[in-house]
C-alpha cells in the first residue's frame, strides 16, 4: 500500500499477516503467499525469523540458507557493537534485531532498556513500545501487548512528551480491538487519526480501517457520522481506498440494511484473516447484526417478520432463527409472536420496560452488597 509522504511502514512487518495467513486451513498451500514469504525473509536475511517460520509452517528447512543469512546478521551485530560515536546506537540495534525476527535477543535489549533508570522517559518508552511491536510481530501476543500498554502508561504518567503520549494511543487502540474493547479503541482511533505516526508499527491504511471497523460498532449511528467527518484524513481514504468500509457506514447510517449485510459480510472476509481481528471477527459480525436489529426494532411496537426479512434482504426462517437467539441471550428486547407472524418490542411500553430494567438491576446489586456485608461482618466477628 503506498503511503506517499504520509510515512513507510518497515516491509517486515507485513511478513507477520503473511505468516499468520499461511497458518489458516484455506491458505496452508497457497503458492504466492509462501512465496512471498520466503522472498521478504530473503530480502531482510531475517534468519531467526526464517527458522521461526520453518518449524511453525512446517516449511524443510534450508541450513545453507539460515547459515548464510546468520552470518550477514552477525555482521551487522558486531558494527553496532563497535560504534564507538558519543550518540547510543542501541536503538538502532534494537530495530534490526526486530527487522530480522530475533524475538529472544530483541526482547531482552528492550527490557534492559526500559528497566535502565539512567535513560530518559522517552528513551524508555520507545524500548516500551519496541516490546509491544515484537508482541504483535510475533503471533500478536495478547498478554505481553496488554504488559507493554501498562508499562507504557506508567511511564507516560511519570513525563512522556507529546510524541510519545499520541504514540501510545495508536498502540493501546490496536491492543483494545484485540480484547474486544470497541469503544475505547473508538475514541482512540478518532484522536490519533489525524495525527498518526506510528508507521512503525502498521501503515495509514491499516490505522483507518481499524478505525472505522470500531466506530462502525461502537458509536451510534448520528455519532459515527459525525466522528467521521471530523476526520479529513479519513473521510478521504474511505472515498479513494476503501469502498467498501464507506458503504458498511453508510448503509447503517442510511437504514439500508440490506446493504448493510452485504457490506458486513464482505468485511467479515476481511478481518477473520487478520491476525487482530481473527479471534473475534465471529463476535465483530454478530455484534454488527444486533446494532442492525436494534437500530432498526427501536422505533416500531411490532413489526411483521416479513417486512423484517425484506428490509434485510434475507428469508423469514433466517430472521425468526436469529431474533429468537439474540432475544434469549438477553441481547434484543423484544418477543416473537408466532400467531401474529411478528416482532414485538418494548417501544410502546418504555416506561414499563425501564422500570421492569431498573427493579432487575436493583435485585442484582443489592444480592451483592448483602453478600459483601456478610463477608465484612464474618471478618470483623472474627
Amino acid at each position: 500500500m503506498e503511503l506517499s509522504a504520509e510515512g513507510k511502514t518497515p516491509d517486515y512487518m507485513a511478513l507477520a499477516g503473511i505468516k499468520f495467513k499461511l497458518s489458516l486451513p484455506q491458505f496452508k498451500d497457497n503458492p504466492q503467499l509462501k512465496e512471498q514469504l520466503f522472498q521478504g525473509i530473503k530480502a531482510g536475511n531475517m534468519a531467526p525469523f526464517y527458522k521461526e517460520v520453518c518449524t511453525d509452517l512446517g516449511w524443510t528447512f534450508d541450513q545453507n540458507l539460515f547459515d548464510e543469512m546468520a552470518k550477514e546478521n552477525q555482521n551487522r551485530l558486531t558494527k553496532f557493537e563497535e560504534d564507538d560515536s558519543e550518540t547510543p546506537v542501541w536503538q538502532d540495534q534494537l530495530d534490526y534485531l526486530c527487522s530480522i525476527g530475533d524475538k529472544e535477543a530483541a526482547t531482552t535489549l528492550a527490557t534492559t532498556k526500559y528497566e535502565d533508570s539512567t535513560l530518559t522517559t522517552n528513551r524508555r518508552l520507545d524500548a516500551i513500545f519496541a516490546l509491544f511491536r515484537i508482541a504483535y510481530f510475533h503471533g500478536c501476543n495478547v498478554k505481553d501487548m496488554g504488559k507493554a500498554i501498562n508499562k507504557a502508561h506508567e511511564l507516560v504518567d511519570k513525563g512522556g512528551d507529546w510524541r510519545s503520549r499520541n504514540k501510545l494511543k495508536a498502540y493501546e487502540a490496536i491492543y483494545c480491538l484485540a480484547v474486544r474493547d470497541y469503544s475505547q479503541a473508538a475514541d482512540l482511533f478518532i484522536d490519533c487519526v489525524s495525527t498518526f505516526e506510528s508507521y512503525e508499527l502498521v501503515d495509514f491504511g491499516t490505522i483507518i480501517q481499524y478505525c472505522v471497523l470500531a466506530c462502525a460498532l461502537a458509536l451510534e449511528r448520528h455519532a459515527l457520522q459525525a466522528a467521521l467527518r471530523r476526520q479529513g484524513a479519513a473521510v478521504q481514504a474511505l472515498r479513494s481506498r476503501f469502498p467498501e468500509l464507506r458503504e458498511l457506514v453508510e448503509s447503517l447510517h442510511e437504514c439500508r440494511y440490506a446493504d448493510f449485510l452485504k457490506s458486513l459480510a464482505w468485511v467479515e472476509t476481511q478481518i477473520c484473516v487478520d491476525p487482530v481481528f481473527h479471534p473475534h471477527y465471529q463476535h465483530y459480525v454478530r455484534e454488527a447484526r444486533i446494532k442492525a436489529y436494534v437500530q432498526l426494532l427501536r422505533a416500531y411496537r411490532s413489526l411483521s417478520l416479513d417486512n423484517i426479512a425484506d428490509t434485510f434482504g434475507v428469508t423469514r426462517e433466517f430472521v425468526e432463527e436469529e431474533i429468537s437467539t439474540f432475544t434469549a441471550a438477553g441481547r434484543l428486547q423484544c418477543r416473537i409472536d408466532a400467531v401474529a407472524g411478528c416482532v414485538v418490542t418494548g417501544a410502546g411500553r418504555g416506561a414499563d420496560a425501564d422500570r421492569s430494567h431498573l427493579y432487575q438491576a436493583t435485585i442484582r446489586e443489592g444480592d451483592l452488597l448483602l453478600n459483601r456485608v456478610k463477608k465484612l461482618a464474618s471478618v470483623i466477628n472474627f
